[in-house]
């Protein structure tokens, strides 16, 4: 069922668009506003390619203020619930594209998409903003996708003509469909330490300036970073993790310091030799972006690759410190 301005739904009358989307009664013509209870329904109204998708709103509703979009019509999606879902298989984790940030702040299933949404935003944003808002969005310093492109996650997406899936790099090259909605995202489950770090004048509660997303998998051995902040999207510096993981002795899942060192300098070569590096802002020149990402590299295979600290005694007896 599909529910419009003015139309019944479960017994409640859908409230005016003007009311329902905050700081749109400046507009011409305020959109008319969909509220759909399916993924099927959903898709139905996107299909003319004429419609904005509300979800947390942390970036439409700025958006409609300002009058910087005007869209015929508005799609909420917070009744959607088939987008609110999370699971884990035997080797996956699916994540639905309504999951807020906070949703995933304590889940245990992946501790690196765990710490990277706890370091999102403010508290607020945190509770309102989605996966599929920040997919949607795209921003290039987006906590969300460095991390999900580190861990080779992939999108889910359906149009009337059935549903696809993309690599997140490949996504964000072809950008949505506006006739597409985006339903969840998939990526494998941990199978070694994951970590995500970031640079902000306050830390969460400001845009991040630069990050970094390190994914260590000891069954495959592989080790793969993603450095957000630098370029127009999340950047894989390929030669990096190669060398890295050439470097890591599998057998305890751990790498000498000099890797380690080696890693972080070739993070900051990669940067330095991207197409298209964001440019210099207020906060942060491209040369402060591109040492950044190094000592983030570093320290994040640090973290994630350094032997444990030996035992060390305490009145006579051997202790972990």
């Amino acid at each position: 069922m599909i529910a419009t301005t003015g139309d019944t739904v479960d017994g409640r009358t859908a409230r005016p668009a003007g009311r329902a989307t905050a700081g749109t009664a400046g507009l011409a013509s305020p959109p008319g506003l969909c509220r759909p209870l399916t993924v099927a329904d959903t898709v139905e109204i996107l299909a003319d390619g004429a419609a904005d998708l509300l979800a947390g709103g942390t970036d439409l509703v700025p958006a409609l203020r300002t009058g910087r979009r005007r869209p015929r019509r508005i799609v909420a999606l917070r009744r959607v619930l088939e987008l609110r879902t999370r699971g884990a298989s035997a080797d996956g984790l699916i994540i639905g594209a309504g999951v807020t940030y906070h949703d995933l702040a304590g889940w245990s299933l992946s501790p690196g998409l765990a710490a990277t949404a706890r370091v999102v935003g403010s508290p607020q944003i945190r509770n309102l903003g989605t996966v599929g808002g920040a997919l949607g969005t795209a921003d290039p310093r987006g906590d969300l996708l460095t991390f999900l492109s580190a861990a080779d996650a992939e999108v889910v997406l359906r149009g009337v003509h059935g549903a696809r899936t993309l690599a997140v790099p490949s996504y964000l090259a072809e950008g949505r469909d506006p006739t597409e909605l985006i339903t969840a995202v998939r990526l494998p489950r941990p199978c070694g330490p994951q970590v995500y770090l970031k640079i902000g004048a306050r830390q969460a509660a400001s845009a991040t300036v630069v990050s970094c997303a390190l994914v260590v998998d000891r069954v495959r051995e592989r080790v793969a970073c993603a450095i957000g902040g630098v370029a127009g999207g999340p950047l894989r510096p390929v030669a990096a993790e190669d060398f890295v993981r050439a470097g890591v002795d599998w057998s305890t899942g751990t790498a000498p310091a000099d890797v380690v060192a080696g890693f972080g300098e070739l993070v900051a070569e990669a940067v330095r030799a991207v197409d298209d590096p964001l440019p210099d802002d207020p906060r942060a020149s491209a040369a402060y972006r591109r040492h950044a990402a190094g000592v983030l590299a570093a320290r994040a295979a640090g973290r994630c690759l350094s032997a444990p600290s030996p035992a060390r005694s305490v009145d006579g007896r051997w202790a972990r410190p």
